[in-house]
């Protein structure tokens, strides 16, 4: 639980300086006040990128995928649009019962299954869309340096869930008659700040890109037993994903 803190400390620390140095820019970098002669307005970008994310949850490992986004930027670098992410096979810990899962028919109770909370999900397959507002900093009036970008976005994630087979095992030794149990899945509401470095080439109309975005996202897991579903604790579905890959803009 300690640990979990620390983490959560180290990314509301990141969040901050994220908002910092968006308020702050227009004075400490060069070139921001020349936006209006050096950046491009009135033009679409699709951005195809690829990466992967590391989560915030101890008991899942990272996962990889792809993302596409779409963007108007409609006045001196001020870009909105919206991006759709997939992240699949996140991967969970293997379960196994702790000390105090024993005892013959322990899963028979249904408040004891749905008590081992998130150590019930084997995998996770992530689908993301986030609505977006993004600012574009230069730090060169030549154009000879990559563009900052900083963004804000907010939407929604659907959490598709794998239940653990070796959970559903346990709960079938416990039940020979035989019992439904799954963990179901969950759309969430999402909150996305984000950073990126870009290099443009041939004018503006490509540019290769380094991303970051620090996904905050928490809910309940539930676990349907039968046709009856309910928590089974609280999650923390954030973490940090990190995309390389190519803008096009026309």
């Amino acid at each position: 639980m300690q640990r979990r803190r620390r983490i959560h400390t180290v990314y509301l620390s990141m969040a901050v300086v994220l908002m910092v140095l968006v308020v702050t820019s227009g004075c400490a970098v060069p070139g921001y006040n020349e936006r209006e002669a050096m950046l491009f307005e009135d033009r679409i970008h699709t951005e195809f990128k690829t990466g992967g994310f590391t989560p915030n949850s101890d008991h899942f490992s990272g996962g990889s995928g792809f993302g596409v986004k779409v963007n108007y930027e409609y006045d001196y670098g001020m870009h909105f649009g919206f991006e759709f992410d997939t992240i699949d096979n996140v991967e969970g810990l293997a379960f196994s019962r702790t000390a105090g899962e024993t005892g013959v028919g322990y899963f028979s109770d249904f408040d004891n299954i749905r008590s081992v909370g998130e150590r019930a999900i084997e995998s996770i397959d992530r689908r993301e869309f986030v609505i977006g507002l993004d600012w574009d900093v230069p730090l060169s009036k030549e154009g000879n340096l990559p563009l900052l970008r900083y963004g804000i976005g907010i939407g929604g994630l659907m959490s598709q869930a794998q239940t653990s087979e070796a959970f559903l095992a346990e709960v079938a030794v416990d039940n020979p008659g035989g019992l439904r149990v799954a963990v179901s899945d969950q759309f969430i509401f999402l909150l996305r700040p984000s950073a990126s470095m870009r290099w443009e080439m041939w004018d503006g109309a490509l540019s290769l890109l380094a991303e970051a975005q620090y996904d905050i996202a928490s809910s309940e897991v539930r676990i349907d037993i039968e046709t009856d579903g309910d928590s089974a604790g609280d999650l923390d579905y954030g973490g940090l994903n990190a995309f390389v890959g190519i803008d096009f803009s026309f």
